[in-house]
């Protein structure tokens, strides 16, 4: 059974390989996305049975994944709308109404990146000082 699994595995990830080689651009869009979204459903069935099953190990991670979108929808309430010309909207196809959910996604990755470097400079000084 484990041998099938794997045979299953190398099939897969062939046939991937071949369309990502030699399929056209929206052909790799296209697989990217599912792709992603099949490993995003993972994460979160993952995340959500280990949840249910250690409920009060788990807090802090309940208070850092509940902190982490409440500063996802400040910065959708807090992003500028109307800073991008129509005209950029209009050749990419998008709609005007994307315009705050990017500016939410940029600012929560400006904010991500920051919290990243504060805590490596604070881990390493505190681990220098020991």
């Amino acid at each position: 059974m484990k041998a099938l699994k794997s045979l299953i595995l190398i099939v897969v990830l062939v046939v991937l390989a071949a369309v990502i080689i030699f399929g056209g651009t929206d052909t790799r869009l296209r697989l990217t996305y599912i792709i992603l979204g099949i490993g995003f459903l993972t994460f979160l069935g993952s995340s959500l049975y280990s949840i249910v099953s250690n409920a009060k190990q788990n807090v802090k991670g309940l208070v850092g994944g509940g902190g982490l979108i409440a500063m996802i929808v400040l910065f959708y309430f807090i992003a500028p709308r109307n800073d991008v010309p129509v005209s950029q909207f209009e050749k990419t196809g998008t709609s005007l109404s994307w315009d705050p959910i990017i500016g939410a996604g940029l600012y929560s990755i400006y904010a991500l990146l920051a919290i990243f470097v504060v805590s490596f400079i604070v881990l390493s000084i505190r681990n220098s000082l020991k």
